[in-house]
């Protein structure tokens, strides 16, 4: 009698051990906080790849001096214009002219995280296939947390995919869209900026 008593307590801590979890999981309590407070939210704007080609788009945005964290949602415009293919990437830019940290996802289901130097190009990864980018016209968040100018950590649509050391990040924000092949339109939808300004 005692064991089976004892069994069924066992047996209970644990269904409600597993509820309190699953409950944790559901309500997000787990998942990772932005560094600091929402300081801005700006909608953005399309912007046009031209074939075989890649601009950066900078935003009147300077880059903040203590932690912060910035999100990126984009997607690829749906193909109005025959020309227009999904071998693209687009994605977000931080530090300035030819020196800057870039995080880019592609329709097709690719990632690639780089770096400039101003004299070359590190790739911290390059472009492959990663299970969490969203294909074809789905949106794609971006989320880059930035500690002590050059401690990276990096999420895409919320799953954890890099965290390291990045030469000091320093400058503004910018947009990036490329086009391996044929004309493409991006959509920049929004961009959200935390950091602790008082």
């Amino acid at each position: 009698m005692t064991f089976s008593k004892g069994l069924r307590w066992s047996l209970g801590l644990l269904l409600a051990a597993t509820a309190v979890i699953i409950l944790m999981i559901l309500s997000g309590m787990n998942d990772p906080k932005p560094v600091g407070e929402l300081v801005q939210e700006r909608p953005l704007f399309p912007q046009i790849a031209a074939p075989e080609s890649s601009r950066i788009t900078w935003l009147d945005e300077p880059l903040p001096e203590e932690d912060y964290s910035v999100r990126l949602t984009a997607a690829q415009e749906p193909e109005g214009d025959s020309r227009q293919g999904k071998d693209v990437g687009y994605g977000l830019v931080l530090g300035e002219g030819e020196r800057y940290l870039a995080v880019a996802v592609s329709p097709l289901g690719y990632l690639s995280v780089w770096q400039e130097t101003g004299q070359d190009t590190h790739f911290i990864l390059p472009w492959q296939t990663w299970p969490h980018v969203r294909r074809d016209l789905e949106t794609n968040e971006i989320w880059l947390d930035v500690e002590h100018s050059d401690q990276l950590t990096i999420r895409i649509n919320r799953e954890w995919l890099w965290t390291g050391e990045v030469e000091s990040l320093t400058g503004q924000i910018g947009l990036f869209a490329e086009s391996f092949g044929e004309t493409a339109v991006i959509d920049f939808q929004t961009l959200r900026l935390w950091d602790f300004r008082e």
